[in-house]
């Protein structure tokens, strides 16, 4: 299965996408600019991921500076 993300300022478009999208029997779904955010920002933590451990201290640590 593949995703795509298209982000557009004009509704007229994102309505013309929707509707041909589902004419090609696929589905569709909007997504708020904060789950957006969140799905990016999992995405950065996957790619980065080394599978050792850190402690929260220095998580909080390295996000405030």
């Amino acid at each position: 299965m593949a995703t795509l993300i298209i982000e557009s300022s004009d509704p007229k478009n994102v309505k013309l996408l929707t509707e041909l999208a589902k004419k090609l029997g696929d589905r569709v779904k909007s997504i708020s600019a904060t789950e957006m955010e969140d799905l990016l920002f999992g995405d950065l933590l996957e790619s980065v991921k080394t599978g050792e451990y850190v402690n929260k201290a220095d998580v909080m640590r390295a996000l405030r500076s």
